[in-house]
């Protein structure tokens, strides 16, 4: 299992720049099929810009299901846990509605 640690490679979660840098390095393990466990250690919140790029736009390449069998999130925050929960959930039900109109 690959633990990719935040910190490691940003100094913050503010921007869609940084959540490129993270989406990168999650794509690519994904792409091996390799399970990943993503720490938030030192990192006090994340803005919705960050998670989305960082994590929902990988919906663009994987299906949700596979995301979430592969990513373990820790060392995490009450803020953190919700806003990546409800940009997840807002953005798989959005597709399912478009898939179904």
């Amino acid at each position: 299992m690959g633990l990719i640690r935040i910190s490691d490679h940003i100094g913050r979660c503010y921007s869609n720049k940084e959540g490129k840098t993270i989406q990168t390095i999650l794509k690519r393990e994904l792409n091996k099929g390799n399970p990943i466990t993503v720490s938030f250690e030192k990192i006090d919140g994340v803005t919705s810009s960050f998670v989305n790029t960082a994590f929902i736009e990988l919906l663009d390449d994987f299906e949700f299901n596979t995301i979430k069998s592969s990513i373990k999130f820790i060392n995490t925050s009450k803020q953190i846990n919700e806003m990546i929960k409800d940009r997840f959930k807002f953005e798989v039900d959005r597709r399912k509605k478009l898939v179904l109109a």
